[in-house]
């Protein structure tokens, strides 16, 4: 086989180039694509091992508003409101004094709220007439007694 000419490699480039700059066609010929839509930052996050962690933000509404006057109102503000709202705790379900005995126990022995073993009585007390007051006031023993289970996080009483 004959080894080709410099002619004939240097034409066959050339055509290749043409047959090319053919196929893309000329350059305002394309359409440009759509331009992008803004977009917030990422939050930051972390992954590692399979598992990712976002941060997120979640704006609270204020709330420093008292528990309401009421035979008892000085002890449950006063061990209370140092860790959630009074309006989170009025707003739940009505419950027994069983049942709120268990929430408050709770509180202590899971969570590890400051409240005195002595404050408790009071507390459930005040609680249990605020329950009371509301419509469809619950009867009955605790659903949660053991004070040790799991606590709930799905946004229930407590």
């Amino acid at each position: 086989m004959k080894t080709p000419s410099i002619g004939t490699l240097s034409f066959g480039f050339v055509g290749a180039t043409v047959v090319l700059l053919l196929a893309i066609g000329a350059p305002n010929s394309r359409v440009a694509p759509p331009p992008a839509a803004p977009t917030a930052p990422p939050p930051p996050s972390v992954s590692a091992r399979g598992f990712s962690l976002a941060s997120t933000s979640v704006d609270l509404p204020t709330d420093e508003g008292q528990y309401p006057a009421g035979p008892h109102a000085d002890v449950i503000n006063a061990n209370c409101t140092s860790c959630h709202s009074a309006s989170m705790a009025l707003n739940q379900p009505p419950l027994s004094a069983d049942q709120w005995t268990a929430e408050v126990t709770k509180m202590r022995e899971v969570y590890k709220a400051p409240v005195a073993a002595a404050d408790v009585p009071a507390i459930v007390a005040y609680l249990t007439a605020m329950s009371a007051k509301q419509p469809g006031a619950a009867k009955g023993k605790a659903q949660d007694p053991d004070p040790k289970a799991a606590p709930d996080v799905s946004g229930g009483s407590g």
